[in-house]
């Protein structure tokens, strides 16, 4: 009865661990395009797994559309990229090339972007990354 007990744990643990990586995937995401928008920054949330930069971008009929960047953890955006938490602020104009979600919805994965001085901000895609990396892998530098 231990024995049985034990293997179910086991069972448990790893059906587990291949859910908690399952959120990682990028398949949400058509990393053969790129799409260049302009907008002004409405939030980044600096939070983890994944920090989250939120903008609106001008519908052309005098409104606009909210449109989300996903992209790695706080940590790596300082660690490897430069980035703080303040680096962009409510009303920014900037200019973002991401890969765009599937389902068609507005927003997709950050892979750049532009401040309206010109300054880039870094990202693994700006490091000569074509493709998404595992999470938690690092940066080809």
């Amino acid at each position: 009865m231990h024995l049985s007990k034990s293997a179910i744990l086991v069972g448990v643990t790893l059906a587990s661990t291949n859910i908690a990586q399952g959120h990682h995937s990028y398949a949400m995401f058509d990393t053969t395009k790129q799409v260049t928008i302009a907008g002004t920054v409405r939030t980044l949330e600096w939070s983890s797994p994944h920090v989250w930069l939120w903008i609106e971008v001008p519908d052309g009929k005098g409104g606009s559309d909210p449109y989300g960047f996903e992209t790695v953890s706080p940590a790596q955006l300082q660690r490897d990229y430069g980035w703080e938490r303040n680096i962009l602020h409510p009303g920014d104009k900037i200019t973002v090339v991401f890969a765009p979600l599937r389902s068609g919805k507005n927003g997709g994965e950050l892979e750049k972007v532009t401040m309206q001085n010109g300054k880039v901000l870094a990202t693994r895609f700006t490091n000569g990354i074509s493709q998404p990396d595992p999470a938690g892998s690092e940066p080809k530098k």
